[in-house]
């Protein structure tokens, strides 16, 4: 197969490490791949892909922040292009809808989008339209993949659920931790969050919910590990109820310094989706062999297997999400446990080898079928 994947940004973020993953995945497998990203500003995510050994294609702007004319321009020079590849593969709203542009009336090719997270979800018209206009749809967990056929009526056949996946070698739980560092004593208990701190990640509300903990378990503390707009307000809660020193920030950690992270946790904590709704940081916490915590929603709710590889709470109930914590914190052989079996579920389901060859079957599936047709 010829493949062309379109990321509309020019940044190593959100879903550019998971196109890369399945890319790489698909070159192995012999298909003939190239990435086209976003031209108009400087980023990072050229130099990543080409560090990778990924073929970047050039002469696409694929920017949101173009303006009609250079949207039309590249419209046309999709259209041009598209004619050497078998399937566009679509990452961002913007993108999906130029190649869908590019291919309207042609069927030359195939359209194929990866929702990577719930925001592409909502049931706007022209969301709509699109999703329902494309050849085939993938979503990163089975929630997605349920909306997809059940709330936009999609045929389940042009629908492939996957899961994510975490590199079990570099995300193990053998290695380096950060608790000297960090001035914490062997043996005590630490619940960790790995995750942008903004507003929409919950930070706050894990700080609420881990007040109750430290009524039950004074020695407990709360590791912090991420940047972001929202860390003053988090900070100034965390203040407020006086746990300045439960809650240690630990800054934003790369490199060798991600694993060790959360080799110093006790369970690792997730409470909402980013930019790639696979949920990566709870995957990565879970390889290294943490159980895993999270609100009852989208990839957690399958990556977690509740009282098996960690726990679950109902969406926004605060008091379950400090019994959660405090059940596994005041019980350390327990955690190591549900540990334990974390990292075999995601050594064994999450991996990379598993979602290239679905996503590999998938496109294949997809060029057998008819061209889609808009549904009403």
């Amino acid at each position: 197969m010829r493949i062309l994947e379109l990321l509309s940004s020019p940044y190593w973020t959100g879903p550019a490490e998971p196109m890369a993953s399945v890319a790489r995945e698909l070159v192995r497998r012999g298909h003939e791949v190239q990435l086209a990203v976003e031209g108009r500003r400087q980023g990072d995510l050229r130099d990543r892909l080409r560090g990778l050994g990924l073929d970047v294609r050039e002469g696409l702007t694929l920017s949101t922040r173009s303006g009609p004319l250079a949207t039309w321009r590249d419209v046309r020079a999709l259209r041009r292009a598209a004619r050497e590849y078998d399937v566009l593969h679509a990452h961002f709203s913007h993108d999906h809808a130029l190649a869908l542009l590019a291919g309207a009336g042609t069927g030359r090719h195939r359209v194929v989008r990866t929702v990577h997270s719930s925001r592409s979800l909502s049931r706007r018209p022209l969301q709509r339209l699109a999703h329902r206009r494309s050849d085939g749809l993938v979503a990163v967990c089975p929630a997605h993949g349920r909306e997809l056929v059940e709330g936009f009526g999609l045929p389940p056949e042009r629908v492939l659920v996957t899961r994510g996946a975490v590199d079990g070698a570099r995300f193990a739980p053998d290695g380096p931790d950060l608790r000297a560092e960090l001035g914490l004593a062997p043996g005590q208990p630490v619940a960790g969050i790995v995750a942008r701190v903004k507003p929409d990640r919950r930070h706050g509300e894990l700080v609420e919910a881990f007040r109750g903990v430290v009524e039950r378990l004074p020695e407990a503390r709360l590791l912090v590990v991420g940047r972001g707009e929202g860390l003053a307000a988090v900070r100034a809660r965390v203040a407020a109820l006086g746990l300045e020193r439960a809650v240690i920030f630990a800054g934003y950690r790369t490199g060798a310094e991600l694993p060790a992270a959360y080799r110093t946790f006790d369970v690792n904590v997730l409470l909402a989706e980013g930019n790639d709704g696979t949920c990566r940081a709870l995957l990565e916490g879970m390889a290294c062999g943490r159980p895993g915590i999270a609100y009852r929603f989208g990839a957690p709710e399958d990556a977690i297997l509740d009282g098996g590889t960690g726990l679950l709470a109902p969406d926004g109930d605060l008091p379950a999400l400090t019994a959660a914590l405090t059940a596994l914190l005041s019980d350390p052989a327990r955690a190591r446990a549900l540990g334990r079996a974390a990292r075999a579920r995601m050594t064994t389901l999450f991996t990379e080898e598993a979602r290239g060859a679905a996503v590999e079957a998938f496109l294949r599936r997809i060029l057998s079928l008819p061209p889609a047709r808009a549904r009403g």
